[in-house]
């Protein structure tokens, strides 16, 4: 999906071009790449992510968590399946001249090429949405941790007793399956061993978010051809319509792996 060009062209240009996530929006004044990062910002505060720390991203899009994670003194590594994405996460990297701190991969996270137990924490932002067996993703998060690491992802879900015909319309664009609420995602995680510290849903967030996306694709974008603008937008308007009935629900979790398994 992220190796389209014109949906590249979209990300980059009318996300911001850091971030390929829901945005945390306190006064709804944002602008898209101000909220992104904020909600980055928020999800590492949430996992207590402190100096000195080894990361992994997971599905890590442009890098934008990478860079922040650097800057903050981390050991940061990021994986994505997409090459378009992890080749511009490393040309951002170096532009930021942070590329001798991050390092950046093509990788699956159905199966993570790290050893057992070696990372502090792990983030996802909004990509479990994108995978075909999400139990195994939570399974693997959990063998490469640490005791005690924390693994903070945030997720676009289906809400409970949602009508799916809405949901699998907004969910056609990205390839994705409906069917699983924060619920779901929090019963995968503890399956697998982890311990749910924080759970939340941010709806006013994904609505406002979707919001912006659906005015910026009114206006002329430059850079992104007309078509590709029309047939976005009007995928945008089916998401819009998902969230206005409330069958489009998102939100963030951390889970931690326990020090003593029971």
């Amino acid at each position: 999906y992220y190796n389209d060009a014109d949906v590249a062209d979209f990300y980059r240009l009318c996300w911001g071009g850091e971030d390929i996530h829901i945005g945390k929006y306190d006064t709804g004044d944002e602008t898209v790449a101000e909220a992104s990062s904020a909600m980055t910002g928020y999800l590492l505060d949430l996992a207590d992510i402190k100096s000195g720390e080894s990361v992994i991203d997971l599905a890590c899009g442009y890098g934008g968590t990478l860079r922040m994670l650097a800057r903050q003194g981390c050991r940061a590594k990021g994986i994505d399946i997409s090459e378009v994405c992890v080749q511009q996460a490393r040309r951002l990297n170096n532009k930021a001249g942070l590329d001798d701190r991050i390092e950046v991969e093509i990788g699956d996270f159905h199966s993570i090429e790290s050893d057992q137990a070696t990372w502090d924490a792990a983030i996802c932002q909004e990509s479990i949405i994108h995978s075909s067996d999400k139990p195994r993703v939570f399974s693997e998060v959990f063998r490469v941790l640490k005791p005690g690491g924390r693994f903070a992802f945030s997720d676009i879900l289906t809400a409970e007793g949602a009508n799916l015909e809405n949901v699998r319309a907004a969910f056609s664009r990205l390839g994705a399956d409906s069917g699983s609420t924060p619920e779901d995602y929090r019963s995968m995680a503890e399956q697998v061993g982890f311990e749910t510290r924080h759970m939340e849903q941010r709806q006013r967030d994904i609505r406002i978010h979707y919001s912006k996306l659906g005015n910026l694709l009114n206006s002329s974008v430059p850079g992104l051809k007309p078509e590709a603008a029309k047939s976005i937008a009007a995928s945008i308007e089916r998401w819009q319509y998902a969230l206005d009935q409330n069958d489009i629900t998102w939100a963030c979790l951390v889970a931690v792996k326990p020090y003593h398994p029971t």
